[in-house]
């Protein structure tokens, strides 16, 4: 017998003969190998498949001589020795070949980086690509686009600290580069931004995958602001994904323990990255959490998603002001609590604004939490629970605003206000409209509803005076977006001969933001589309128009996930007939034709990634 590597041997006559016993008579064979060596061939088992049933990878029946497969040709039925357990000799030597193949160069690195731009191609793996210049616009358009960062997007988004950049850039630049490109009209990259978008947002990627450190969780959630206000689709939300694990697995969900001692853990936590040298560094750590989990809310709400960061697991302070992080003292801050359970208001004179944008997104979560629970409509006890925690969320809400002090105008005290007023919508705009109502909606829903739609429409106007280049952000369009649906089903549903001024208000803000952030760009289109046919059909009428055009469905059916309707095509949906149970407790949409649940109301809306909408 030969080597483990050298193929099986045939089976000799001895061994088909002692195995078939009296059906097989073969005849004398020649030439047969020496004794020796047939006798540690004999004391190998056979394979239970034979050659041919295992080339044609079908189930063999193992009858020897011949199975039943090869019934028809009997000579080629062969059952192979079974070959000694463990790597053949020379894997070692081949694997090292095939490394030592990999490492060769190839014609990818014979591209020039200029190549690469031109024909598209994403980050090469090398880890010294991430400082190539000829990646990004000129340097100094690199530096306008971090001028722009810091004026546009730092104030809703304050996570990096100000400071001078210099070339060679590193990843972080590369990520304000991605998501700063929409906000230039320098003429010079006017035809290449989306190809130097591509690339730098590639290079982020590849580095955060294979860089474990703060700057390419911070370069990441960079990504994810420009995620969030782009019309891409769940295809790319795996970003969002990567950032809430590494939050986790950085340990960025708990405070650090400066006197060097570790909170008690079941098992002790490998340690990735080292402490904070430095106060500044600190509180950089503390406001990249705090904006990963606004990201998250804002992701599970608009999805209907499961929250990726727990309330429970969360032990961080708040972030503190901007001019105690810009100090050399190390600073205290109080720990985050849900609003409805602290026991006092924090200190506003520690606070920076983005703690208050941080406990509106918690009232929002939270609101998504209970109208993700499933509700029997039979079951009073049940519904009644639920208007009962609805009127707790709403109250809160409502004195948690209330305690606010005052914001300096700007961006970050817009969306402030605009998710505070999403909240409220999100919460009472399930009751307004009662199944067996008399078309007016109410109290106190109908109002809560109608003011906080209002009121967003105010905030359209006071970002306009302040300009939506400054103003604007996927928050405050998303905001937006979600009054002006109220306002269009709540005319609708009304009987009303075409949307109110408000909506009209939204609309147009809507179309004024949509070049710097495209997701605005598709809710306009939606209601543009409804709007349109709302004014070219006739008024709603269950009995007599059973069915309505899909751009106005597109606004009403909530029953369907924003993702499933993406694929409708149709232009009208069928007649629904209503269950025959009591329905005085559900909303109008639950139970009339072409209405639906609340549930995944507030998804993005569908045909957001469809082209062509």
């Amino acid at each position: 017998m030969g080597r483990w590597g050298d193929p099986p041997p045939t089976p000799t006559h001895a061994q088909m003969a002692h195995l078939a016993g009296p059906r097989y008579s073969p005849a004398p064979a020649q030439g047969h190998a020496p004794h020796a060596k047939r006798r540690r061939s004999e004391d190998r088992p056979l394979a239970i498949t034979c050659t041919p049933c295992r080339a044609r990878k079908i189930k063999c029946d193992s009858t020897k001589p011949t199975c039943d497969n090869c019934a028809k040709n009997p000579a080629e039925c062969v059952y192979p020795v079974k070959l000694k357990p463990g790597l053949r000799p020379g894997t070692g030597t081949d694997m090292t070949k095939r490394v030592e193949a990999l490492e060769e160069p190839t014609p990818m690195d014979l591209i020039s980086p200029e190549m690469a731009l031109d024909l598209g191609f994403k980050s090469p793996a090398s880890a010294a690509s991430f400082l190539d210049p000829h990646l990004l616009p000129p340097d100094d358009i690199v530096r306008d686009l971090i001028a722009l960062y810091f004026s546009h997007i730092a104030p809703w988004a304050p996570i990096i600290p100000p400071q001078s950049f210099t070339a060679p850039w590193n990843i972080i630049v590369y990520a304000i580069v991605v998501v700063t490109l929409r906000l230039s009209n320098d003429p010079r990259i006017a035809s290449t931004k989306q190809q130097y978008r591509q690339t730098a947002k590639s290079h982020v990627l590849s580095h955060a995958i294979e860089s474990t450190s703060i700057s390419s969780v911070q370069a990441l959630a960079l990504l994810a602001l420009d995620l969030i206000g782009s019309e891409q689709g769940p295809s790319s939300w795996g970003i969002l994904a990567l950032l809430t694990r590494s939050a986790v697995h950085l340990g960025l969900i708990t405070e650090d323990e400066r006197s060097g001692k570790t909170p008690p853990h079941s098992l002790s936590r490998t340690s990735i990255i080292p402490p904070p040298a430095d106060w500044g560094e600190d509180e950089a750590r503390r406001r990249l959490f705090w904006l990963i989990f606004c990201l998250d809310r804002y992701a599970c709400v608009s999805t209907g998603w499961d929250f990726a960061l727990p309330d429970f697991e969360i032990k961080r302070c708040l972030p503190c002001r901007d001019e105690l992080w810009l100090g050399t003292e190390w600073q205290t801050t109080p720990l985050f609590k849900p609003v409805l359970h602290r026991d006092a208001v924090p200190d506003p004179s520690q606070l920076s604004p983005m703690a208050y944008l941080v406990e509106a997104l918690d009232l929002l979560g939270r609101a998504h939490t209970l109208q993700t629970r499933t509700v029997e409509p039979n079951d009073a006890r049940q519904v009644e629970h639920r208007k009962d925690m609805t009127m707790t969320l709403t109250t809160a809400a409502r004195r948690w605003f209330a305690d606010l002090p005052d914001l300096e105008a700007g961006s970050m005290s817009l969306v402030i206000q605009a998710i505070y007023h999403a909240t409220l919508l999100k919460l009472n705009a399930y009751y307004a409209y009662p199944a067996l109502g008399t078309g007016t909606p109410p109290q106190p829903y109908g109002d809560t509803c109608i003011t906080s739609a209002r009121a967003l429409a105010q905030l359209c106007g006071a970002a306009r005076e302040l300009g939506f280049i400054h103003s604007s952000s996927p928050l405050f369009v998303w905001s937006t977006w979600v009054a002006a649906r109220v306002l269009f089903v709540n005319d609708f549903l009304a009987h009303r001969d075409a949307p109110c001024t408000e909506f009209e208000e939204i609309l147009a803000a809507l179309k004024e933001q949509a070049p710097y952030w495209s997701l605005a760009n598709q809710y306009t289109n939606l209601l543009e589309r409804a709007k349109r046919k709302w004014s070219t059909g006739s008024a709603y009428d269950a009995e007599a128009n059973p069915s309505l055009p899909d751009a106005i469905h597109v606004l009403l059916d909530l029953r369907r996930t924003a993702y499933s309707a993406v694929g409708a095509n149709g232009e009208a949906t069928p007649y629904v007939s209503p269950p025959d149970v009591s329905l005085s407790h559900l909303p109008a949409w639950a139970v009339q034709p072409l209405l639906g649940d609340l549930h995944n109301w507030f998804d993005l809306p569908a045909g957001l990634f469809t082209e062509g909408a």
